[in-house]
């Protein structure tokens, strides 16, 4: 029986086309891996491949045992892999971006702390996922809640602060109403109508209410912030860290409160795992 190592080795050659990858991969030299080459062309009776000065090329009688032994090196991985996480439980969480990156992600070690054997996916879209069909566990959405067939639980109603780079902060008491127009407004993409908010809430008019600078999403807007492109309106959950090492500062000026807030939500077609319950208990908890 031919060496599987070595016909390992000739998989990985054929697949990649360059011994320089394959031998990476198999964790070998290059020289190495020619070795492997000859052993195989000896133990078959065949030559595999051509060798030249341009590198290491397959015969038609390799390119036949390439096909022949197909993706299996691959599946043999997979099956391994599958293996070795028998022990472990995936929670499938499907999130928007900015709270992902902006206060999940950074919290998620504290998490794998005390659910160590839980294997978290995430995934970050605007999408409202099907918790009914699509293969997530649970979700946070943003909205007013109540949504039909769903079991939800606030983690905290959303609001609208401003949010600026120090240096853009007016020297002296100064009244919003001054301070603002002589600012530059940064608007995200998805969020256009929370400056026009803020506003009306606040009293002020302003020329670029519905107009400005305008970023893709609030994440990129933060960062623009801290460049001292303008100011933003954000909830301050999302901005702690900045705040904290000064890169942007929050005056004392209205804050709106808002009827939106961000929400745990699950199917309650499905039972309740340990996971999910893990995750549930521990997001209130964090949130709070």
């Amino acid at each position: 029986m031919a060496s599987l190592r070595a016909l390992h080795a000739f998989s990985l050659l054929a697949r990649h086309g360059r011994a320089a990858q394959a031998a990476e991969e198999l964790g070998v030299s290059p020289s190495a891996l020619s070795h492997l080459m000859r052993k195989l062309e000896s133990e078959l009776g065949t030559t595999l491949v051509l060798r030249d000065g341009r590198g290491l090329s397959l015969t038609e009688e390799g390119q036949r045992l390439a096909l022949g032994i197909g993706d299996a090196f691959e599946r043999i991985d997979e099956a391994v892999d599958s293996f070795k996480r028998r022990g472990r439980t995936e929670l499938r969480i499907s999130t928007v971006s900015t709270f992902a990156t902006r206060w999940l992600i950074p919290r998620l070690p504290e998490f794998q702390a005390i659910q160590p054997d839980v294997e978290i996916l995430l995934s970050a879209s605007t999408r409202v996922v099907d918790l009914e069909r699509e293969n997530y566990d649970c979700a946070i959405r943003l909205g007013k809640g109540a949504w039909q067939g769903i079991d939800s639980a606030l983690l905290w109603q959303e609001h609208l602060a401003v949010a600026i780079a120090p240096w853009l902060l007016p020297d002296g008491p100064a009244s919003p109403v001054e301070s603002i127009g002589k600012l530059r407004l940064l608007h995200s993409a998805s969020r256009r109508g929370d400056w026009p908010k803020w506003l009306e809430k606040a009293g002020i008019s302003h020329s670029e209410a519905n107009s400005g600078t305008l970023v893709e999403s609030r994440d990129l807007a933060i960062q623009a912030a801290i460049a001292g492109m303008g100011a933003i309106v954000i909830d301050r959950r999302f901005v702690e860290k900045e705040v904290e090492a000064g890169h942007l500062v929050l005056p004392d000026w209205p804050v709106l409160e808002l009827e939106t807030g961000y929400w745990f939500v699950r199917s309650p077609s499905r039972p309740l795992s340990r996971p999910v319950g893990a995750f549930r208990n521990w997001l209130l908890q964090t949130a709070a």
